[in-house]
């Protein structure tokens, strides 16, 4: 997923409603970028992890490390 993909969805659930964010699949051994968000383990698969992310803690991710122009 490139970053501006990954901005777009994170802008598409904000828009969805306070109570709502966005699930992220981790492949098993995938290590998460440094410095991204904590999610909340949803699910655990033989094929990897489901997480749920906050929108916003996800889009401040990506412009904290000029990953999307702001």
């Amino acid at each position: 997923m490139t970053p501006e993909q990954l901005y777009k969805d994170a802008c598409e659930a904000k828009e969805k409603g306070a109570h709502v964010g966005m699930s992220l699949v981790f492949q098993r051994g995938q290590k998460r970028p440094p410095g991204f968000p904590r999610g909340e383990l949803l699910c655990e698969t033989e094929l990897g992890n489901v997480y749920s992310f906050d929108p916003d803690k996800v889009i401040s991710w990506l412009k904290k490390h000029n990953l999307i122009a702001t």
